[in-house]
């Protein structure tokens, strides 16, 4: 892999990292919410968050998808 390819997978690898623990920090706030830990709009938070989630890891599925077609060409 050439020195820029490899610069390039490294910046797709970082975003695909912070996607990745967006979703699972949206998720665990969601589950705090829900189990009542938060005591103002628990329920709105709750959903808010799994909604942004599941928009989020639709998301990261497609960036996904395309970056590992991208890394199968590069070898």
């Amino acid at each position: 892999m050439n020195p820029s390819a490899e610069k390039l997978f490294r910046m797709k690898f970082a975003k695909l990292t912070i996607m990745l623990n967006a979703i699972i920090l949206l998720v665990a706030v969601a589950i705090l919410a829900f189990f009542g830990l938060i005591p103002i709009y628990s329920t709105a938070i709750g959903i808010t968050c799994l909604a942004a989630a599941a928009a989020l890891s639709f998301i990261f599925r497609k960036h996904y998808y395309s970056d590992k077609t991208w890394l199968m060409k590069q070898e």
